[in-house]
Parts: C-alpha cells; structure tokens; sequence
C-alpha cells in the first residue's frame, strides 16, 4: 500500500515539533488533519483540516480521529502523570476511531532499568500500541537540540557558566527539523517496527558548552555539579518539584550514556545527513545577536 493516499493527522499540531511535521506533510494528495487544542490558531489552508483535540478529552480525541488512517501521535508532556493519562486516552481513542497506523515519539533511552522521570510513560505507552494490535512506527528520539539550547545554553550564555550533572557523558542532541522531516517521511511510508532519531554525534557538556562559547564570541564556562548539587540549584531557582526529577534524572541518564547512541536513521529517511550541533547553533546565531 502506497503511504501517500493515505489520510494522515497530527496530535499536538500547534507545537513546536507537530506543526514541523504538519507543514512537512503538506502538498501530498490528500488533506493533512492538524489535532490541537486550539485550531483556531491554525492558518486556513485547502490541504489542511484543523481539528479540536484535547489529551484530557477522550471524546474529542475519537472524534477527531474519524477517518484517520495515520496518525503520528507527538508525545504529551508536563507532569508524568498527566503524560501518563493523556497517552492513554490517545490510544484508546485511536482504537475505537479504527486507525490503521500510529507514528509514535518515544525516546532512545528506553532500557527497562532507566530512573529518567518520563521513561516509564514511554514504556507504558509503547506497550499499549502493542497490545492495540494497530500497525505502529516507534520513533526513538535523543534530547532535542532545540530545547537543550532553550532550557540550559541560552540561560548559560547569559550567566557565563553551565553549570548541570551531566558530567562526561555524551547526548546525540538532533534537531526537531529534522525529527521533524523523518516523521513526515514515516507517516507517508508502511514501514513499521523502531527507528532512532538522533544527531550524527554525541558531545559532553564541555564540548558544547565550546561550541557554544565561539557561535556565541562570548566566554562561556563548564562547571559540572553532581545531583545534590544540581537539585539545589534548581530549587533556589523556584523550579517546580516535577520538573527537578525531570531535569535531574535525564542528566544522570546522559552521565549513564543512555543519550548518547548515533543513529543513521535521519539520513536513511530524509536523504540528507542530520545536522551537527555546530551547524544548527551557527544557524540559531545567525538569527539571534545574542542574548542579553
């Protein structure tokens, strides 16, 4: 079966990742459908339905996935909890809907023994479209280079010093451009079974924190903290509990190395090799003079 007759829709389409993927679908022959809680937002387009769905709204969910046929399934997030529940909600409604295929964004540290804060609702979930019996596509992915800038290099640039636990342990950080063009690849494929969507290299918090320092021409330190250490700073900086163990435990996951496989899928899926780190912040420079 040909992958580009199919129908084809987005959870989490207003999102970073999702509306990436959403403007990579289109132009194909059939109609696009972009989920969001808000699609209103969402620029008219005569190859694109915007549709009403809220992880916390089951029946929003089933009848936003009517006539669906596949549906790439961007991971929820926030409290574990939450994510927990939301993800079940999509996949019980993805079977009642009769969608034939999920694309699904897990993670690449997916060994039963990981403390990482959200690798159990990975787990859980990649075992609910298991047992959901439907065609299903996990895409594996390392920490997204985007975010990664936007939490801990941009606040680091400003104050001069990274300081985190992620020791000398290594993170394949890939871009959400390009998770973003292999899922949109995968959607218009049948392939089935796990792919791993990472960068072409995996780098220390020192060696981006080098990278960074010339991009940036600016002085930019790396002072590595060990948890203790690391949790109290978040919590000087009033960060929510939840998301201390989130920050916390994916460090001590990098130290563990369990960021830190190099994957050729992107360039198997999309034809062009996945952006460096070097690459992708000289491109983020050349739009920004900088913070401060």
């Amino acid at each position: 079966m040909n992958g580009h007759g199919v129908t084809v829709a987005v959870t989490g389409a207003t999102g970073r990742l999702g509306s990436r993927v959403v403007a990579r679908l289109l132009g194909a022959h059939r109609p696009v459908i972009a989920l969001a809680r808000r699609p209103a937002v969402i620029p008219p387009r005569r190859d694109l339905l915007a549709r009403f769905a809220d992880y916390d709204d089951p029946p929003s969910l089933s009848a936003a996935l009517t006539g669906v046929d596949t549906l790439v399934f961007i991971s929820s997030d926030g409290v574990a909890e939450s994510m927990g529940r939301h993800h079940e909600h999509v996949v019980a409604a993805a079977i009642q809907a009769g969608v034939r295929r999920v694309v699904y964004t897990s993670i690449i540290d997916d060994r039963p023994d990981s403390r990482f804060y959200y690798a159990a609702v990975h787990r859980a979930t990649e075992a609910r479209l298991a047992a959901s019996r439907r065609q299903r596509l996990i895409a594996r992915t390392s920490i997204f280079a985007d975010f990664f800038l936007d939490t801990w290099l941009v606040p680091a640039l400003r104050a001069g010093e990274l300081a985190v636990s992620a020791g000398g342990g290594t993170m394949s950080l890939v871009t959400c451009a390009d998770v973003a063009a292999a899922l949109a690849v995968a959607a218009r494929s049948e392939r089935e079974g796990v792919i791993r969507l990472t960068g072409p290299e995996a780098l220390t918090a020192a060696q981006l924190t080098e990278i960074a320092s010339a991009v940036a021409g600016r002085p930019l330190a790396n002072r590595p903290l060990d948890d203790a250490g690391y949790r109290r700073r978040l919590a000087a900086e009033r960060t929510p509990d939840w998301l201390i163990e989130a920050y916390t435990s994916m460090f001590t996951s990098v130290r563990q190395r369990r960021f830190a496989a190099v994957s050729p899928d992107v360039a198997t899926l999309t034809g062009h090799p996945a952006s460096s780190f070097a690459s992708f912040l000289s491109r983020w420079g050349g739009e920004h003079r900088g913070p401060g």
